[in-house]
């Protein structure tokens, strides 16, 4: 492995430990004993184990090893455990780096040595560090990278200079071997690059790539909210509706005092997959884009008055036939294409659909679909236990007085007949 070979020109320190005559005795076993111990502290490290990798790096530290990318590494385990030595490697890191990187045939010390300055607040010296780097590579000096985590550290260099042109397509290279190979081991990695690549998706409003990005991140990561909201967006706007309300409900337990908006984001998606074709534009004219913000509220008030008017007609018209209700729904379905489109757009601007929502009192045509369908013919209506309990008092009082009359008919029946009789 690239970090092992980087480490092994410091054996020597493994073998101070000991006495001369000891280490040549020994040495062999030695040196195979710390670089499988190595091996294994980079294998728990790259896959985002840090506090396994700890103790390892720290017993290799003790034993002599002062290279730059071992320290780095035990630096960073420290940082996620919060220790407070780990300012202190961070500077024996750097030190060692900036010595290494002039001339290493890979791109790990350099990757590494950007990280430490950037990590040590040195903001002045990390593009200069990237450059040093990358120019060596655009002269020929370090070869093509054809390894997945090679790949993802000359992104990064190129990322560390603003230089996103280029760091984007190794990116790429990089995420895709890593997906190819279940995530190969390298879920920081990983991470990190997808959500990169899909931020910068988002910006550029590619967003089949971000939806595909985000997709890897969640799989293979640990998204956070800020990411299962774009993923959410994203997924909306290309008409992936399962995959938008799938993340914006992850966002929701992930930040509960927050959800509102995630809500929104999932009902309309839920909305959007029951309607028809959405509308390219407004008015055939322009395009939604194009259309100011006042312009969209005014579109969703409109629809969804269209939809509660046909709603109160049909409530006033009840019973319905089965015509009239076929009708009444044609009308209410009418406006939706149109509130779904402006409802899209408005949260794409990232405007507050759940305020606009409250004030327009449309949120019920958002969060249920029988909202958009005519009222319930008022025969098969669920009635309360008020009104149940009228209807049986009702009942018991029309009983009560046929059973009276049928008693006063009888006995002006019997009344007649002993007339007759006599």
């Amino acid at each position: 492995m690239i970090a092992l070979i980087s480490s092994r020109r410091n054996f020597r320190h493994f073998m101070l430990a000991g006495s001369l005559t000891l280490a040549c005795l020994t040495g062999g076993s030695a040196f195979a004993q710390q670089s499988a111990s190595l091996e294994q502290a980079i294998e728990l490290y790259n896959a985002g184990n840090y506090n396994e990798a700890r103790p390892i790096l720290e017993r290799l530290v003790e034993a002599g090893n002062d290279d730059g990318i071992v320290l780095y590494r035990l630096y960073y385990c420290q940082r996620s455990a919060g220790d407070a030595a780990q300012r202190a490697t961070l500077e024996k890191s750097r030190a060692a780096l900036e010595r290494d990187v002039a001339t290493a045939s890979t791109f790990e010390a350099g990757f590494y040595l950007a990280n430490a300055y950037a990590n040590l607040g040195m903001d002045a010296q990390l593009p200069i560090a990237a450059a040093r780097t990358t120019a060596r590579f655009e002269a020929g000096e370090i070869p093509k990278p054809t390894q997945p985590l090679e790949q993802f550290r000359l992104g990064k260099l190129f990322a560390d200079q603003q230089r996103d042109e280029l760091a984007q397509p190794w990116y790429e290279e990089a995420v895709d071997q890593f997906v190819a190979a279940n995530g190969g081991g390298q879920k920081a990695y990983l991470e990190w690059a997808s959500r990169w690549l899909a931020k910068r998706a988002i910006e550029q409003e590619r967003f089949e790539e971000a939806v595909k990005q985000f997709g890897h991140l969640s799989k293979f990561g640990r998204p956070n909210v800020t990411d299962l909201d774009q993923y959410g967006l994203a997924a909306l706007i290309i008409g992936r509706y399962d995959e938008a309300t799938d993340a914006w409900r992850r966002a929701t337990r992930l930040d509960v005092a927050n959800a509102d908006r995630y809500r929104y984001g999932s009902g309309l998606a839920t909305l959007a997959s029951q309607t028809a074709e959405l509308p390219i534009s407004p008015d055939g004219e322009r395009s939604w884009d194009e259309l100011a913000k006042e312009e969209l509220e005014t579109i969703l008030t409109t629809q969804a008055k269209l939809v509660r008017d046909v709603r109160a007609e049909s409530e006033a018209s009840s019973p319905l036939t089965i015509e009239m209700r076929k009708q009444f729904l044609e009308r209410m379905e009418a406006p939706r294409p149109r509130f779904v489109a402006a409802a899209l757009e408005y949260l794409r601007r990232g405007y507050n659909l759940r305020e606009a929502a409250f004030f327009g009192g449309y949120a019920p045509l958002i969060f249920h679909l029988r909202e958009w369908r005519p009222l319930a013919d008022q025969r098969n209506k669920r009635m309360t236990m008020r009104e149940i309990q009228e209807a049986r008092e009702k009942f018991l009082r029309e009983q009560a007085e046929q059973n009276a009359a049928k008693k006063n008919g009888d006995q002006d029946g019997k009344a007649k007949k002993e007339k007759k009789r006599n």
